[in-house]
């Protein structure tokens, strides 16, 4: 984290970066985590507190307060026992963070909040940051051991689903059509879209899932590779359509005549340059656009699970 950024979120507070990118502390005594996440380019800010007196109108008012005030904030809310802020990385958000802290620590006081654990509000312990798959949280000791426990319970329940390697296969292909046919429709248009290599390589992992029964590493690699080949396909169609458009007039050639033609089109390296180019473009992309979410859809499917105490 940048050293502006963390002594402008700090302030006079003693918050102390451990894991990188996530300020730890109290804040006027309360349990505070503030996350940064350079990836998806967002922070969360999570305040865990609990109160017996508050009313819920009045803990609304302050969360729409907060919202129309701070323009980085997009999300105000309370879940289970935690006051969850977030929002983009853009512009002077370190400094917005800083605000909104100062304005819940003023208000918490005053309406009987007490520091707890952020899940089920235990105000005996003091919590301790805990990463349950990537999300932070200030947690008690047996929130953070059930959590896991029921993380480890789904995972080795997915992991005792039989799956089908044939079936599998066939939903992968038919999912990765979705995303061929839209890659095809969006280049006539003259663009090149990665959202067409997400759907493709979603849809295969979706289609892979639905038919063999479960997504495993095997079935994850099987369903990128194809949604991959498949765009390359669907790339070949769009050079066909590009031969037919322009040749079928005067030749009365067919698309099937086109598209077995792209070889020798191919050999000309003006042809061929703007083919490759075009087609790494979308690869890239797709890369970009697909890799959180494949693995996302990964961890899902298949259970996997990280969790972590600082």
């Amino acid at each position: 984290m940048k050293k502006q950024w963390k002594e402008q979120i700090a302030g006079r507070d003693n918050l102390t970066e451990n894991p990188k990118n996530v300020l730890q502390g109290t804040v006027a005594g309360y349990p505070v985590a503030v996350s940064l996440d350079p990836n998806s380019r967002k922070y969360r800010v999570a305040v865990a507190a609990t109160s017996e007196s508050d009313s819920i109108n009045q803990r609304n008012d302050l969360l729409a307060e907060i919202k129309s005030t701070y323009a980085k904030v997009t999300e105000a809310v309370y879940q289970e026992n935690e006051f969850v802020f977030s929002g983009p990385l853009i512009g002077k958000f370190a400094q917005e963070i800083r605000a909104v802290l100062d304005r819940m620590t003023a208000y918490l006081p005053m309406q009987g909040y007490r520091p707890c654990c952020g899940c089920c509000g235990e105000t005996d312990f003091p919590p301790r940051l805990s990463s349950i798959n990537g999300r932070f949280a200030m947690l008690c000791d047996t929130c953070y051991e059930q959590k896991t426990a029921h993380l480890e319970q789904n995972h080795q329940a997915k992991k005792a689903r039989k799956g089908n390697l044939v079936t599998g296969l066939v939903g992968a292909f038919l999912g990765s059509l979705i995303g061929c046919v839209l890659w095809f429709g969006i280049y006539q248009l003259g663009y090149i879209a990665g959202i067409a290599g997400l759907v493709a390589a979603v849809c295969a992992l979706k289609g892979y899932e639905m038919l063999g029964g479960k997504i495993d590493l095997k079935g994850m690699i099987i369903s990128v590779v194809l949604a991959v080949v498949m765009l390359f396909f669907a790339h070949q169609l769009c050079l066909a359509k590009e031969i037919y458009d322009v040749f079928s007039t005067e030749y009365n050639i067919t698309f099937a005549d086109a598209f077995r033609s792209i070889p020798d089109f191919l050999e000309d390296s003006e042809v061929s340059i703007a083919f490759y180019r075009d087609l790494l473009i979308g690869y890239v992309l797709m890369a970009v656009a697909s890799y959180s979410t494949i693995r996302s859809m990964y961890r899902n499917a298949s259970g996997t699970y990280k969790t972590e105490r600082y």
